[in-house]
């Protein structure tokens, strides 16, 4: 928008025609030398003027004051102009000094060994001059670079320390890589995949591939840039503590794509800036998500809770009526006793799972105390067997218990509801029939029980999904629980200190593995009477 303004005003100030005149004038070869040469003449225009100034006066002048004059001179042109200029203004100030203004004048000879023992001493410290005074404005230059570089850094950094979202980091990267590198700069980010994608215009000319070979790289120091360059543009990662948070494609002006030591620097610490913002992001988003999980959990266990208690009872009272129903007297037909057991069924199942929401709640919000005593596995398992009685009805099972099984301290009742829990899913799952195994063995992690079946499995890929809230598998009957069965299965494992996973079996089938942590249970001394 600048250079568009700057232009136009140009334009008005002269009539086109002499404009496209002086654009020819520029484009000529020798206005092109003279404009590289500028300097130099500068410095021939500057000492011949001096020496017009000193020429009428030198018979009133010393020697040594015209010489300190010319040395002036010389400082001068090595503060101001370039190296090339200052060597000129030496040479040509020695020159012009021995040629006019030492005897005899107006010749080169040297009468005098003195003279040029003084020609010595004067190219040598006008040469000095020449070295200290450029040595001294490239410093400033660079100290003047350096200092806008730290201020470009400063202000980027003051940009991007309050945006909210990635897309802000855009405009200000994109304008301190414009400023700083003479540069055309792109930001890619990755999807939740890890596969970056660029939308709009610069997906013609960035290298998609070798921007994810270089994202996916090995995450420590950044890389040489000489080995991120390809197709004239330097494909950057922005790295952060963890994994790399996006590329940068800087593509140069310049066809080589070779940076100076400050450019390569200053470039450095601002994809390490960007990245650590990036990262920052990252956290943040991931934070928020979080919180919302909890809030929407404990909301969701709070009316869990508050509609499951509010069901028990009424749904309790039905069945109560039930049954006072069956043995009423006189007795109901036959036809009105088959569908009242019906009934009293389905109102138990209702109650079944109105309790595991119960349980679910409860065990979310610890307000579930385990009553935790040196149990018999055997026992537990059996007292689950037979309470899943009629659920169980037709399937083959078979338990098998390891006679090294020790005492295991646990909620006999609440790791009940565990194997009923995995035997009504088995049960849910596979047809009427096959075969239920259940075994226990002590290994040494702890004690390892494994519930298997021999029905169609586990879908692929859903091995640690279906321990989730509220997940519904295929089932036989086309009918399922609230799935929760489960959820409250690794809840209650997990408050024991225990772990379960589930897997596909090789023969067929699925295996769920619990594993109960060993204790140390107590000593049992039997007292022996020995009768006389």
């Amino acid at each position: 928008m600048f250079k568009s303004s700057w232009a136009g005003d140009r334009v008005g100030d002269h009539p086109p025609c002499r404009v496209k005149d002086s654009l020819k004038l520029m484009e000529n070869p020798q206005y092109a030398i003279l404009t590289a040469m500028k300097d130099e003449l500068l410095v021939v225009a500057l000492i011949g003027m001096t020496t017009a100034l000193l020429l009428p006066l030198h018979a009133h002048i010393l020697m040594v004051n015209v010489l300190m004059v010319y040395l002036f001179l010389v400082f001068l042109v090595a503060l101001k102009l370039n190296g090339r200029a200052s060597i000129l203004a030496s040479f040509l100030s020695i020159a012009i000094y021995f040629y006019f203004f030492v005897p005899p004048h107006s010749s080169f000879e040297i009468i005098e060994l003195q003279y040029l023992l003084t020609l010595a001493l004067m190219l040598l410290i006008a040469m000095i001059t020449t070295h200290l005074a450029s040595g001294l404005r490239n410093q400033v230059v660079i100290a003047e670079n350096r200092e806008q570089r730290i201020r470009s850094l400063y202000e980027l950094a003051g940009e991007l320390t309050g945006i909210a979202s990635p897309d802000q980091i855009i405009r200000p990267c994109r304008r301190f890589v414009s400023d700083n590198f003479d540069a055309h700069g792109v930001l890619i980010f990755p999807d939740d995949t890890g596969k970056l994608s660029v939308d709009g215009n610069p997906s013609a000319w960035v290298n998609l591939p070798w921007a994810q070979r270089i994202f996916d790289g090995n995450m420590g120091t950044l890389p040489d840039f000489r080995t991120c360059l390809m197709d004239g543009s330097l494909y950057i990662p922005l790295q952060g503590s963890e994994k790399n948070q996006g590329i940068m494609v800087l593509t140069l002006k310049q066809t080589d794509g070779v940076l100076s030591g400050e450019q390569e620097s200053l470039l450095r610490m601002c994809v390490t800036f960007m990245g650590l913002v990036l990262e920052r992001l990252s956290y943040a988003a991931r934070e928020r998500k979080a919180l919302l999980e909890i809030d929407s959990e404990r909301l969701r266990n709070a009316l869990l809770a508050s509609l499951s208690h509010d069901l028990r009872t009424p749904i309790a009272a039905m069945a109560g009526m039930a049954d006072a129903m069956q043995w009423s007297f006189p007795p109901l037909p036959q036809t009105h006793q088959i569908m009242l057991g019906g009934i009293r069924d389905q109102i138990h199942l209702i109650l079944s799972d109105v309790d595991k929401l119960l349980d679910m709640a409860r065990l979310h919000q610890d307000s579930v105390t385990l009553h935790k005593e040196w149990q018999v596995l055997e026992e537990v398992v059996g007292s689950a067997l037979k309470t899943s009685g009629d659920v169980l009805r037709g399937y083959i099972i078979d338990v098998t218990m390891g006679s090294d099984i020790p005492l295991l301290e646990m909620d006999a009742t609440m790791v009940e509801r565990v194997f009923r829990n995995l035997l009504e899913n088995v049960a849910r799952h596979t047809p009427v029939g096959s075969r239920i195994e259940l075994a226990a063995h002590v290994a040494e992690q702890g004690v390892v029980v494994h519930v298997m079946d021999n029905g169609p499995g586990i879908p692929q890929g859903q091995e640690e999904a279906i321990f989730s809230k509220f997940v519904h598998g295929k089932t036989i009957a086309g009918t399922g629980g609230v799935g929760l069965g489960l959820s409250i299965v690794r809840a209650v494992v997990r408050a024991h200190g225990g772990s379960i996973r589930a897997e596909n079996r090789k023969e067929g089938g699925a295996k769920f593995e619990i594993i109960f942590p060993l204790g140390k249970p107590p000593t049992v001394i039997c007292d022996t009477e020995v009768s006389p």
